[in-house]
């Protein structure tokens, strides 16, 4: 299952997930509850939600979005003792919620989220959590001031598989990494442009709330319930799949940002007025590793009209080394090498490693390391860690630094290719 389809099953009915022994185990767990706020009841603000609610001692209390229907909904899926709003600020001045999701347009992200830690609210915040790079000072600083925690969403970075392909990069199983390659193609089937639903009317559509500080524009409910494909409140491609790569290649290696960027992308098939953003992009970055070690060349391509090949980059990409090589997924990575010693012994090492399940040996020189059946999925073990850290004060795994970094990098891929230049 990909990462999309994944995302949808819990958006419709994630609450009714069966627990595995694992996690029954957490369950068990007696903890206060920790009161919650989402802002922004879409697809993944809707997956995130019903994520949040399989983690123990946490309840959901308040939902806002500027789509009524949307808060209709919010009752039906979660309960009548929901308070809903449609202005954040109402949320954000309510003293007894102790954390927000923010899974708005990325337009809205860091203004929320900024005034979210100012309230004193620990903050989970969708990708990328920037919308233009010199947002990222003030929200580091909200950060840094209140002390509370913010999470990035990129739950891949908590997924078990990106843990032991950082081990095994650390371990020289391939060697001195030089190129990394992931692919996002996916078709929309019927290849028609997203119309708005007949209820999208202004009474149910609060248009100017949702504007915000974007340039003005005539009512047109398109541009709210497909706003990734607009400059004014998404970054496209490189901002909704692009980051999700970055994210897990920062952490894997330790960089924290590529020196430059190159891209080009164009609008193919969608020449209807129904985006400004590409629906093909590829892009190059360089990076160089940490403490003035290796360079290495990264190509990241997201073809939304490619029909057959259906690879979903952000849990399946390849890492390339002088001595091997790793087809790196959430659940397990898969090892090519020419120095098969070096795999003797680590099974041992990876152990430390909560959910490592063991390694597979294929042949001489190709080994499959794996995680441990039944261990919590990457997304749930993405907002036990933020919870954890609320409650306990812990470092969490995609902090307001990370996080600003791994979106800039997004950020430099969709600026290089609306400036045709690199960044």
């Amino acid at each position: 299952m990909n990462r999309r389809t994944f995302i949808n099953n819990l958006a419709v009915g994630g609450t009714a997930l069966s627990l595995s022994p694992t996690m029954r185990s957490f369950a068990a767990q007696k903890q206060e509850n920790l009161r919650l706020a989402l802002i922004g009841k879409g697809g993944m603000g809707t997956a995130d939600c019903n994520t949040a609610l399989r983690v123990p001692g946490v309840a959901l209390v308040a939902v806002c979005d500027v789509y009524k229907p949307r808060l209709e909904d919010a009752k039906k899926q979660w309960g009548n003792h929901l308070k809903l709003e449609r202005d954040y600020r109402n949320i954000l001045n309510d003293p007894q919620i102790d954390a927000v999701i923010i899974a708005t347009p990325d337009h809205w992200h860091q203004k929320i989220a900024v005034e979210a830690l100012k309230k004193g609210k620990h903050v989970y915040c969708e990708k990328p959590i920037i919308h233009k790079r010199s947002e990222a000072k003030a929200l580091i600083k909200a950060q840094q001031e209140s002390g509370k925690v913010f999470q990035m969403g990129t739950q891949g970075v908590s997924a078990v598989g990106m843990q032991l392909a950082k081990a095994l990069l650390q371990e020289g199983v391939i060697g001195d990494l030089n190129f990394v390659d992931a692919r996002f193609s996916a078709s929309p089937g019927a290849l028609n442009s997203f119309h708005a639903p007949a209820e999208a009317t202004e009474a149910n559509l609060w248009w100017d709330q949702f504007l915000g500080e974007a340039p003005k524009k005539p009512f047109t409910p398109q541009r709210f319930f497909a706003w990734r494909n607009w400059s004014d409140y998404g970054t496209g491609l490189a901002g909704d799949l692009f980051v999700h790569v970055l994210a897990s290649i920062h952490y894997i290696t330790g960089c924290n940002k590529p020196l430059k960027v190159y891209s080009d992308g164009d609008i193919l098939y969608y020449k209807d007025g129904s985006r400004d953003t590409p629906d093909l992009i590829y892009s190059l970055f360089d990076y160089a590793m940490p403490q003035g070690a290796n360079h290495f060349k990264m190509s990241l391509g997201a073809n939304v009209l490619d029909g057959i090949s259906n690879s979903w980059g952000s849990t399946d990409f390849n890492m390339v080394g002088l001595k091997g090589a790793m087809r790196v997924n959430w659940d397990a990575v898969q090892v090519k090498t020419t120095a098969a010693t070096a795999v003797a012994g680590l099974e041992q090492k990876l152990q430390a490693i909560p959910g490592f399940g063991g390694i597979t040996k294929i042949s001489d020189n190709e080994y499959r390391f794996t995680a441990k059946a039944g261990y919590p999925d990457a997304h749930f073990l993405h907002f036990q860690n933020f919870f954890d850290a609320a409650r306990n004060g812990t470092k969490n795994i995609a902090p307001v630094e990370f996080g600003v970094n791994a979106s800039a990098a997004a950020l430099m891929s969709f600026e290089s290719q609306m400036k045709n230049q690199i960044i």
